[in-house]
């Protein structure tokens, strides 16, 4: 659970210091055991393809990792 949360993090702050006009962006929260008591943090994800599971959408990074966003969340299309 620790090395996917590290990941989500890694891959928050690389994304969020580097924008390159990906084509969604995802507004959601993410889940921190150690933060005490709010252990709900926001964040916000970058890619250019997802797909979808029910309610639920994932990526791939380019490691090929898998990265899974549950609701709730908000999906902005910035293709347009």
């Amino acid at each position: 659970m620790k090395k996917i949360i590290l990941l989500l993090l890694t891959t928050f702050i690389m994304f969020s210091c580097n924008r390159k006009g990906y084509k969604y962006e995802i507004h959601g929260k993410v889940y921190i055991p150690t933060s005490g008591l709010h252990p709900m943090h926001d964040a916000i994800w970058y890619t250019d393809t997802i797909s979808f599971d029910g309610d639920t959408l994932y990526y791939f990074n380019s490691d090929g990792s898998k990265v899974t966003i549950r609701p709730p969340y908000t999906l902005i299309d910035n293709s347009k």
